[in-house]
């Protein structure tokens, strides 16, 4: 996929994504349930959603392949949970967007009330189309036109914060907390669905430039902001609106809007909502495309699902899928019970999500290197599974029959189609084989896993291999669990290398012990870069060595930890100069000791060299 996101791009699909209906019809639903607490109802679901968010970041950014929460559940909890995964994020993001187009035409009946539910589901399936043929031609288009509605949508607001704060009445919060804390938490269980979208921009984290920085900002930029202004909108129309307009109203803040500025301030905020729903709906294409195009590259779903097109880069199959389903969910379905089923869809997903980020975690698999690390964990993870099994509890249980009956339909899917393409490995069955077996090394069977995450962390980084990394990948590495002084050091080497080089034992030591008379090749504290002429033409060699406990090298200096052997024909000497330099640009990053010291064996240790930042040709 073409990286086109830039981090602004990414931001307003996060911020576009969470503001719709949760903000501009929710809060007169949940105002009923509980009173003015409403504020702080929304100011918890969004505390609830901070371990999603930081799950959601480390895994994403360790993986960052379109269909992100299929993609790392399938990798790590292991492929039916991802089939279900796919399909549910797929289903519960689709249905979303066809809400929130539904909800473009409730809107648009604040300009003409004689709007019919006929006319409301045309003008919801023309832009349906319309976002369908946009992100059909280009995604980069699609995330600036969601870039400019984000602006435009949040300038609203902000005027909406700035003449609303002073129309507010202090008597609307009297009886603050008037149905108790449990109707507190069931109105937090219901506009928790409210941040839901937050997490969207994940499954686009392939199309993200730079994105082991970008998506993580993006994130918890668009999370703190839309936050904030959901608490204070909430807040003003609160104190603006009196209670038995506030338990009736499905247009909340429109209705305030107009209370403090009239005609002209409900009509921009009808606007405004209409702007959000648009926003809404042209990131849930976007995201829930991704989904069936990565479940197609796996062999799961039909391989003519997952093909991009020539000229524009785009999914068009997958997005013509999605959208084809958003369209006839507006024009025959009932939306309202395909959100629910989509709310308690999303839910189960958040619980993956978590769950997946102790797996990976415990698992100890290599070339698992997030640029965002989740703080506070596992604790934070655990709280916030028991709480979205409690929310999804709370839905009641026809959303759970349904719930239930749509996963059996899944489960069959999975028998009949996708089980003979199942991954045969997966980060938990790593992880249960090491707790049985604690000197499992990394066989034949962990290697599929490690070298994927190792080509996805290349691409994360835009690296692309030039000859050096070619030699590492086939290099000898030695990893020497015990102290030892050069001489011996050299001996080792030797043996490793006798039926490489057509060289004997002696012949090898004596050469490596000549360069060392002509110069120290300790040229930095802990680091040895050895160097020698072998017979031949057109050959280079490159040894890898590291030392737990350090080689003596030089009386009276550090213990050396890291060595890089170069070994090369002499028509090879202006490479050998090149790979000289290569060393050295890895050298010059402060954290490479770090990571070198901290690999747990030959193969991470290859691992650190392959994804250390440096120039390449």
């Amino acid at each position: 996929m073409k990286k086109e996101l830039s981090l602004f791009n990414a931001f307003s699909i996060a911020a576009g994504a969470m503001i719709s209906s949760g903000l501009f019809v929710l809060p007169g639903l949940a105002y009923s349930m509980t009173g003015p607490s409403v504020v702080v109802a929304y100011f918890l679901a969004g505390m609830l959603m901070i371990p999603t968010i930081f799950a959601k970041a480390e895994l994403a950014t360790a993986m960052p392949k379109a269909g992100g929460t299929y993609f790392y559940i399938n990798r790590i909890i292991g492929t039916p949970a991802g089939f279900a995964a796919g399909i549910a994020n797929w289903f519960s993001i689709a249905s979303k967007s066809a809400f929130a187009l539904v909800g473009i035409g409730t809107f648009a009946l604040l300009f003409n009330p004689h709007l019919s539910e006929f006319h409301i589901r045309l003008i919801a399936a023309f832009f349906t189309v319309f976002f369908t043929l946009l992100n059909l031609v280009s995604t980069k288009h699609s995330g600036k036109l969601q870039s400019v509605l984000v602006v435009f949508l949040l300038a609203i607001l902000g005027l909406f914060m700035i003449f609303g704060y002073p129309a507010m009445r202090s008597q609307h919060f009297n009886f603050f907390l008037r149905k108790g804390y449990a109707a507190l938490f069931a109105a937090t269980g219901m506009v928790f669905i409210s941040f839901g979208g937050l997490t969207k921009i994940a499954d686009m984290a392939e199309e993200i430039k730079d994105s082991a920085r970008n998506l993580p900002k993006a994130m918890l930029y668009a999370f703190v902001s839309v936050n904030i202004i959901y608490v204070i909108v909430v807040a003003i129309v609160v104190g603006v609106l009196p209670h038995n307009s506030l338990i009736t109203t499905l247009t909340p803040v429109s209705d305030a809007a107009g209370v403090f500025s009239g005609l002209p301030g409900r009509l921009l905020l009808a606007l405004a909502a209409i702007f959000a729903f648009i926003t809404t709906a042209n990131a849930g294409i976007m995201s829930a495309s991704r989904s069936p195009m990565a479940m197609s590259r796996d062999g799961l779903l039909p391989p003519l699902i997952s093909k991009v097109s020539r000229r524009f880069k785009t999914p068009y199959i997958s997005v013509l899928l999605t959208g084809l389903f958003i369209l006839i969910s507006i024009l025959l379905l009932h939306i309202k019970d395909l959100v629910k089923i989509a709310s308690a869809f999303m839910l189960l997903l958040f619980i993956f999500d978590n769950l997946s980020l102790i797996i990976i975690r415990y698992s100890r698999i290599r070339n698992y290197r997030p640029s965002f690390k989740a703080p506070l964990f596992p604790l934070l993870q655990l709280a916030a599974i028991a709480a979205y099994i409690y929310l999804i509890i709370e839905m009641g249980s026809k959303t759970l029959f349904l719930m239930g009956l749509f996963l059996f339909f899944i489960g069959a899917a999975y028998l009949l189609f996708a089980r003979k393409c199942a991954h045969t490995q997966s980060a938990l069955v790593l992880m249960a084989e090491r707790i049985m077996d604690k000197n499992l090394g990394a066989d034949s069977s962990t290697r599929e896993l490690e070298k994927e995450l190792l080509m996805i962390l290349q691409d994360r980084d835009d690296i692309t291999e030039d000859r050096f990394d070619k030699l590492i990948k086939r290099s000898l590495v030695l990893d020497i669990d015990k102290q030892m002084d050069r001489e011996e050091f050299f001996g080792l080497l030797a043996e490793k290398l006798t039926q490489r080089l057509g060289l004997s034992r002696e012949e090898i030591i004596d050469q490596f012990c000549k360069r060392e008379m002509a110069s120290s090749t300790n040229i930095i504290p802990g680091i040895a870069i050895p160097h020698i002429i072998i017979p031949g033409e057109g050959k280079f060699e490159i040894v890898l060595a590291r030392s737990r406990e350090g080689i003596l090298w030089e009386k009276e200096a550090p213990p050396v930890h890291a060595v890089f052997i170069l070994l090369g024909t002499a028509d090879e000497r202006t490479y050998h100069l090149r790979a000289l330099m290569a060393v050295a640009q890895l050298l010059q990053e402060s954290s490479f000791l770090d990571h070198w010291n901290k690999a747990r064996d030959c193969e991470d240790l290859r691992s650190t060299i392959l994804l250390m930042p440096r120039q390449r040709d």
